[in-house]
């Protein structure tokens, strides 16, 4: 019998947006902000040399607005997609981290509001933005 070649029908397994409407099923304000704090302790945790680490959270309940700043040393800028991309970590699984699945941050976010406004620099280099409504993830387009 010949060997024949099958022809090769490439299989597109990329997430759906609409992935992130089903973690955030069971998400409470509490586990998002607790989500949020560890992310900046995990951090930390990977500059052993780094200062003392100062996490501020502010609740302003009259403009439904919380906001969550830290000193744990951000994300350069090559690795922001990792912020919205669902699963994308740098952590390693090895690491005595507290976070490890690569969704808390993205879960969390969403859990907590229609609009995010991530504001991020990495050591003492540019201040980067990115914005996530309901609007974008609402769309199929990444």
């Amino acid at each position: 019998m010949a060997d024949e070649k099958r022809p090769v029908q490439a299989v597109d397994g990329s997430p759906k947006k609409r992935l992130f409407w089903s973690i955030i099923s069971d998400y409470s304000l509490k586990t998002a902000l607790c989500e949020l704090i560890d992310n900046a302790l995990d951090q930390w945790l990977l500059d052993k040399n780094g200062p003392p680490l100062i996490i501020g959270l502010d609740l302003d309940v009259d403009r439904k607005l919380i906001s969550i700043k830290d000193n744990a040393g951000g994300v350069k800028f090559d690795d922001l997609h990792l912020l919205v991309a669902p699963g994308g970590s740098r952590n390693d699984p090895l690491a005595e981290l507290i976070g490890v699945f690569g969704v808390g941050n993205k879960r969390a976010a969403i859990a907590l509001a229609e609009n995010i406004e991530i504001r991020i620099r990495h050591e003492n280099g540019k201040t980067h933005e990115l914005d996530i409504a309901k609007q974008w993830i609402e769309s199929e387009d990444w």
